[in-house]
């Protein structure tokens, strides 16, 4: 049995409770006239904000509410702030001070409330917002306002939340359209989440595996969906208008959209892990920790597999490396960028352009748009010369239709960015002005973009890839130490990152490295990184076992002598490397072997579309696409070749042959006299690197090299894919074994290669071109034969989402019906003559909020495409006469469900209900009860959640609710299977009564532990006694 986790306390607790607030506000905390509102951390450590808003005066009531408490033009905000003595102490034996700073015309009682706190008992920071709710609106209940008071219609959309759940099931149909998986989980109340994905196995045709790869290896376990979870909706949707801005109901309810992006084994998350996963503070470590030493638990070793992937829970929500970019693109610029293209009528490149020129000097888009014509012209143009050789989603924008389908939209603007994302950078999301293109996103050359790209951990995990890629980390901060030593490092350069370093110049303590000249700065970085332990060491001290519930070791603890500026520089050269390396491991030998990876992530899709247009015309190259060739270079140029590619800029050894990468036919020409060594080292290296070697893969079509003897010289890049690299080390210097996968051929073309691996697949050479390492013939198995086998197990794990009871019924509404479903007045009046007379108390507030909920409910119902799609019917006929009793019809249910044809057979055209509201409405539940027709009980067989008695057997129900959402949560529990699905009794046409249906209700609470606030009011409601 698992263990049970430990209540959250002390801080944690406060934390937890603050987020919880801020995400989603209690019903409980909106009395109508009175609301608590915007809950958010206060300026102190251990404070709290929330707002008071009062809403019974129109010029009061917030209109433009903000989160930070300003009183607007036509709104007033009473921002109360909570200070409690010490936090480790809550939620039990703390205390609460109060004050309000600008408490308007409440001084005196707001202060009489804040005196009542400090008196009470220890509470939870939601009691203390209830209890001021309470106090401040407990003149309102005694006013005199009639049952029959009115609210005037265009009042209606500033006075409460409404979900269009016709427009949503709209918006589920065309992410459906668009190949993508929508879905929704509700919180149990108005408030909900939408999540769109896409299986990761598809999205490898649009994105190479081996740039997935690069990116995160977890895009690469089995059965991955890239999930986007949208949340802040705060009980609307849609939120957004045809023009891009917040409807007037949104801005009411301060919707507030919120992005999170991340991995799932399912097309959505599990409700918990959603929660969970956007909680800021849990259990283990709070969220700095997380970021600075969280190493991520799901990693691919593609060359030790397993067939499965890690054990995993289906519905978790996992984090990727580019989470953080891509999660503050979309909450700071999405809409601002939507509403610029629809302004505008422009498409994403040159909205995102003009946006950022409108950020970078304050001035407006309607003024810079003429100006930038021509730049904005040529955004556009790039970005379809880029759709020529990468994946760039649909754009649902593109459409004639004036409605923004918000999922769809933010999930293809996701998809673009992350296709893209090299591009930009991954801090202030602004294209890179580079004069190369990197395989991994990476940063732009401002000095704060970089601060936060190394310094707050806003790149790829250093932990994450000490631990897991080791050798990798040795070699990267190896070749960075040789480039400075041999005054070879050049630009880009740790400028930005605050460093503060010993003055080699004046000999004060320390000075910022910002301030050095370039010789100094590489002096330094030598020094830095000389102070730094083993790579293997530093591993070993992150994967030390620490105590449940204590942070994890962080690298600035593990040696106090180390300067914090040393360890900067160990993130910087990891970080700033955007190629992808992967040592070999399959057995030892005295070359290490990387598989090498650099370039842009179409430069691929380049060389595939280069190759299949120059070789159709060679009958040679037909057979024989490509041949290899190694190049090699003085160790002190591989920190820049493996951020940079193979460029020929830099003279190095002379052109003798022309202009062009050089290639020599034999390895040996390569390992000798180019791949120069170093006297210079890191002393704390493993691998201790003392020559670089790249083996690289090249159209075969010599005779349009600048030359192709004695070596190949290659002019067009577009045609050189690097595949592998090959580092020979001190301990191994000249001793030219072959590297592993490079097997030994004897001279004698009919003998077999000497350790050729089993089961893989070596390139089919060319025999006049063949690769050869002093003399002899070379086997190289084929670069991506094992990411392609990886690629294959997620195939072949691939099964179609099975969606959950709530969207799978939101699919198969979406489903054109060739017929609408009809009201039968005659059946609903047999069932009206049944129940008893409508409730007899009532209260004002009770009212106001049920004129709102009817409004509501009736406008979606005239507003829904077809009452089919719609699933329920309130007959206005029957619902005119009190406010506290309704009459509510469900009806077309799936025709292959049990029910449906027990229905049909019985000529029964819906299910009645009766909906009955408490005077404390909306903080108690109304009653729900069907009235007819009679299901087969539970216990003979029957099933549907629909109790002995007629009520409804959920949790859901003892806690109040938007109606509509809990008639969509009824319809779903009926239409479910599990574990028996609903029939009709025999004896259908027998009605359900009153008593029966209260006692049914009670039982299951019973057995399910279930609170009922209040049971003496809720006898009293049903059966008026």
């Amino acid at each position: 049995m698992a263990p049970t986790a430990k209540p959250l306390k002390g801080r944690k607790r406060f934390n937890a409770d603050l987020r919880e607030l801020h995400t989603t506000c209690p019903s409980d905390l909106d009395r109508g006239m009175w609301s608590v509102q915007s809950f958010r951390a206060g300026e102190d450590d251990g404070s709290v904000e929330f707002d008071l808003v009062d809403s019974r005066d129109q010029a009061r009531i917030v209109v433009h509410l903000l989160c930070s408490g300003q009183l607007s033009s036509t709104g007033e905000v009473s921002s109360m702030l909570i200070i409690p003595v010490d936090t480790s102490e809550y939620p039990n034996t703390h205390s609460f001070f109060c004050h309000s700073p600008e408490p308007g015309s409440y001084g005196e009682q707001v202060k009489e409330i804040c005196d009542g706190v400090l008196n009470h008992s220890a509470s939870t920071i939601h009691e203390v917002a209830k209890h001021f709710l309470i106090d401040i609106s407990g003149d309102d209940e005694g006013e005199d306002i009639h049952d029959d008071i009115s609210i005037d219609e265009d009042l209606t959309v500033f006075v409460r939340p409404e979900i269009c759940r016709s427009i949503l099931r709209r918006d589920f149909e065309g992410a459906h359209a668009a190949g993508y998986t929508p879905g929704a989980i509700w919180s149990g109340s108005s408030e909900f989440y939408l999540t769109i994905s896409v299986p990761v196995v598809e999205l490898t045709d649009k994105i190479p595996a081996h740039v997935l790869m690069s990116w995160d290896s977890q895009f690469l376990l089995p059965r991955q969906h890239l999930v986007l979870v949208i949340s802040g909706f705060w009980g609307v949707y849609p939120p957004i208008q045809s023009d891009g801005t917040l409807s007037s109901a949104a801005i009411h309810s301060c919707t507030s959209l919120k992005f999170y992006v991340g991995l799932s084994r399912r097309y959505k998350p599990s409700r918990e892990h959603v929660t969970t996963s956007l909680r800021q503070y849990g259990l283990q470590l709070d969220q700095q920790d997380s970021v600075e030493d969280g190493v991520a638990e799901d990693y691919i070793d593609v060359d030790k597999e397993s067939e499965t992937g890690p054990a995993q829970d289906d519905g978790t929500f996992d984090k990727l490396s580019l989470s953080s970019s891509l999660e503050s693109l979309l909450d700071e610029h999405f809409l601002q960028v939507l509403r610029i293209r629809r302004q505008f009528k422009l498409g994403w490149a040159a909205a995102e352009e003009l946006h950022w020129r409108s950020q970078e000097l304050q001035r407006s888009p309607a003024v810079l748009v003429t100006e930038m014509q021509e730049e904005l012209r040529l955004a556009e143009e790039e970005e379809q010369r880029l759709a020529g050789s990468r994946y760039l989603p649909h754009d649902p924008l593109g459409k004639q239709d004036d409605h923004i389908n918000l999922l769809e939209t933010s999930f293809a603007y996701l998809l673009r960015r992350l296709t893209l994302c090299n591009r930009y950078c991954v801090v202030c999301h602004k294209k890179l002005d580079t004069n190369f293109e990197a395989l991994k996103p990476y940063v732009c050359n401002s000095g704060l973009c970089a601060y936060q790209y190394y310094s707050l951990n806003f790149g790829p995990s250093l932990e994450y890839d000490i631990c897991k890629n080791t050798e990798m980390v040795d070699l990267l901060v190896s070749l960075a130490y040789v480039a400075a030593a041999e005054n070879n490092l050049d630009e880009p350069l740790p400028r930005g990152l605050a460093l503060k370093v010993p003055d080699p110049v004046h000999g004060k303590p320390m000075c910022d490295f910002d301030t050095l000249d370039v010789g100094e700065m590489r002096s330094t970085i030598t020094q830095l990184i000389n102070t730094l332990p083993p790579i293997p060491e530093i591993k070993k001290y992150l994967e030390k076992k620490v105590t449940p519930g204590t942070n994890k070791p962080k690298l600035k603890d593990m040696n106090p002598t180390i300067l914090p500026a040393a360890w900067s520089i160990l993130r910087w050269c990891v970080a700033s490397c955007t190629a992808h390396l992967q040592e070999l491991t399959e057995e030892e030998d005295q070359w290490r072997q990387f598989r090498f990876m650099v370039g842009a992530p179409d430069k691929e899709a380049k060389f595939r579309h280069a190759l299949e247009r120059e070789t159709c015309r060679d009958s040679n190259a037909k057979k024989y696409p490509t041949l290899y060739a190694f190049h090699g270079s003085p160790l002190k140029n591989w920190h820049s070749i493996i951020r940079h590619g193979l460029w020929y800029k830099t003279i190095a050894h002379g052109r003798a042959h022309g202009d062009g990468v050089y290639f020599a036919k034999d390895g040996l020409t390569s390992m000798g006299s180019y791949a120069l060594g170093s006297s210079q080292y890191w002393k704390n290296s493993v691998i201790t690197p003392s020559a670089c070697v790249a083996l690289a893969e090249i159209i075969n079509l010599p005779q349009q090299f600048t030359s192709h003897n004695p070596y190949y010289v290659v002019k067009q890049t577009d045609w050189i894919m690097c595949r592998y690299l090959l580092v020979n080390t001190f301990e191994t210097k000249d001793q030219f074994s072959h590297p592993f996968g490079l097997a030994n051929i004897q001279s004698t073309p009919t003998k077999s290669p000497k350790q050729k691996i089993p089961n893989v697949p070596f390139i089919k050479h060319d025999p006049n071109r063949r690769p050869v390492l002093s003399s002899a013939q070379v086997e190289i198995p084929e670069p991506s034969y094992k990411l392609e086998k990886l690629l294959l197990r997620c195939q072949d794990a691939y099964v179609p989402p099975n969606l959950d009871e709530d969207d799978s019924a939101r699919r198969s509404s979406m489903e054109s019906y060739s017929w609408d479903w009809v009201h039968d007045a005659s059946w609903v009046t047999k069932n009206i003559e049944l129940l008893l007379p409508p409730p007899v108390d009532s209260t004002p507030a009770a009212t106001m909020a049920l004129q709102r909920e009817f409004r509501a409910m009736m406008k979606e119902q005239i507003g829904a495409d077809a009452l089919a799609t719609l699933g329920w019917y309130m007959p206005p006929g029957f619902n005119e006469e009190n406010l506290f009793q309704w009459v509510v019809e469900m009806h077309s249910f799936d025709p292959a469900l049990p029910i449906a044809k027990d229905m049909k057979s019985n000529g029964v055209n819906s299910l009645v209900f009766e909906i009955r509201f408490p005077p404390t409405f909306p903080h108690s539940p109304p009653f729900f009860r069907l009235v007819m027709p009679r299901f087969l009980p539970f216990m003979q067989g029957g099933g549907g959640h629909i109790t002995v008695g007629g009520s409804i057997c959920m949790d859901l129900l003892t806690s109040a609710g938007d109606i509509a959402s809990v008639l969509l949560q009824i319809k779903l529990a009926i239409s479910s299977t599990e574990p028996k699905p609903a029939r009709l009794d025999k004896n259908w046409d027998q009605p359900y009564y009153p008593e029966e249906a209260l006692n049914g209700y009670t039982r299951a609470a019973a057995i399910h532990g279930w609170k009922v606030a209040n049971p003496r009011e809720m006898q009293r409601l049903v059966t008026r006694s």
